[in-house]
C-alpha cells in the first residue's frame, strides 16, 4: 500500500482532495521506472480532472488520483531502462496513464524523465517539467526566432515565466513583453521580460497594438491578437483547443463506451465552432493561431532546462510549498482554482 492524493469523485470543493491508501503501483513494462517521489507541482490539469472538466475525453476510474509533475529518487527500474539506475534523482511529467505523483511513489516511462542537476533541489525541479515543456513547444509552434518580439500574457503564472526564461536564454527573443500586476513586475523582469504592462492599470491590446511578433495566451483571452502583428503567429495554451487535441487527453488503454464516444464526437464539434468564433479576429489579421498541448520528453526537458537549471540563469519560482497532508492538498488546490499563483505550487511528498 502507499499514500496518494486523489478524489473519490468529481467535485469543486477543495475539501474533497485527500490522502488515501492504495494498492501500491508496479512496473508493467521492461522500459518503466518507479520513483520515490519527494516532491510533486500542482498544475491546473490537476483541479480540471477534479472537477471532471476533461471527463469526456479523460474517463477514469475513482479514487482519482492527481499530479502530473514529479521529482524523486529511482527505486527500481525494468530490464530495458538505460538512462538511470536506482537511486538516481530525476524529474519530469509522466504520461496520462500514470498521472498521480502526489504520491508516495509513481510509475512512469524511462522516456518522460531527466537527470536533476545536483545543485537542484526536488522541489525546484518538480516545478518544471509540465509548464516548462509547455512554453518551449508553445514558443517553437510560434515560429519564435532569435530578434524577434514576443508577448506574453500572464507571465509569472507557471508557463509564462518558464515563457519569458526560455525567450530570452534559449530562443534569443529580442523584446519580451508580458502583462502582471504591478506587485509582480519586479519578478516579470527578473524571468526575462523587458516590458511589462500592469493589466489592471491599462489596456494592453491598446498600448501594444500591433508589437508582437509571436504572442503566447496563458490566461484565455481571446483579445490577444491585436497585439500581434499582421501576418504573426500566436499560440495559446489557455483558450478553448481544437477538437481534435481532446484525443491528446486520452488514454488509448481505457476504450470509450458507445455513449462515450458519441458525446466525445459532440464535444469535438462544438469546441471546433466555438474555436471558429474566437479566433475570427486572428483570421482578419492573417495570424497564425495554434493550440498547444503538451509533448512529455525526458530527453528534451534533459537537453533545454537541465543547463539553464545548472548556470542560474532558470530559476523557477515557487508560490508556495505544501505539507502532504489532507489540510496541505486542500490549501493548495484552493490556491491553484483561484488562479493568481505566482510561479508553481509545490506539495512536499517526502
Amino acid at each position: 500500500m502507499y499514500k496518494a492524493a486523489t478524489v473519490a469523485r468529481y467535485t469543486h470543493d477543495p475539501a474533497g482532495f485527500k490522502v488515501a491508501e492504495l494498492p501500491r503501483p508496479a512496473l508493467s513494462s521492461a522500459t518503466q521506472v518507479e520513483i520515490t517521489v519527494h516532491a510533486a507541482a500542482l498544475n491546473p490539469i490537476d483541479f480540471k480532472r477534479a472537477e471532471g472538466m476533461l471527463s469526456i475525453a479523460l474517463p477514469e476510474p475513482f479514487p482519482l488520483k492527481l499530479g502530473y509533475d514529479v521529482a524523486g529518487v529511482v527505486s527500481e527500474v525494468g530490464s530495458e531502462v538505460s538512462r538511470f539506475s536506482v537511486g538516481d534523482r530525476v524529474y519530469g511529467r509522466v504520461h496520462a496513464e500514470h498521472a498521480g505523483t502526489i504520491a508516495e511513489y509513481v510509475v512512469a516511462e524511462e522516456s518522460a524523465l531527466a537527470p536533476i542537476p545536483a545543485s537542484v533541489g526536488f522541489e525546484a525541479a518538480a516545478a518544471v517539467p509540465l509548464a516548462g515543456l509547455t512554453a518551449k513547444q508553445a514558443l517553437e509552434a510560434g515560429g519564435l526566432q532569435e530578434g524577434q518580439t514576443l508577448f506574453v500574457s500572464g507571465g509569472m503564472g507557471g508557463v509564462g515565466m518558464f515563457a519569458l526564461a526560455l525567450a530570452k536564454h534559449h530562443f534569443g527573443a529580442k523584446e519580451i513583453i508580458t502583462t502582471v500586476s504591478s506587485k509582480k513586475r519586479d519578478g516579470a523582469l527578473a524571468m526575462g521580460a523587458t516590458r511589462v504592462v500592469d493589466y489592471a492599470q491599462e489596456d494592453y491590446t491598446h498600448v501594444l497594438a500591433d508589437t508582437a511578433d509571436v504572442a503566447l495566451d496563458t490566461v484565455g483571452d481571446s483579445a490577444f491578437y491585436k497585439v500581434i502583428k499582421p501576418n504573426g503567429s500566436a499560440v495559446s495554451v489557455a483558450m478553448l483547443p481544437d477538437g481534435d487535441a481532446l484525443d491528446h487527453f486520452r488514454q488509448e488503454a481505457v476504450p470509450l463506451s458507445f455513449m462515450g464516444s458519441v458525446k466525445l464526437a459532440v464535444a469535438k464539434s462544438v469546441v471546433n465552432c466555438a474555436g471558429w468564433f474566437l479566433t475570427r479576429g486572428f483570421r482578419a489579421k492573417n495570424v497564425k493561431y495554434s493550440f498547444v498541448v503538451l509533448r512529455c520528453d525526458g530527453e528534451d526537458l534533459e537537453k533545454t532546462f537541465n543547463p539553464l537549471l545548472e548556470s542560474g540563469k532558470l530559476v523557477p519560482l515557487i508560490s508556495n510549498s505544501y505539507e502532504f497532508t489532507d489540510e496541505g492538498l486542500c490549501s493548495a488546490f484552493t490556491e491553484s482554482r483561484a488562479g493568481h499563483a505566482t510561479g508553481k505550487i509545490i506539495i512536499k511528498v517526502k
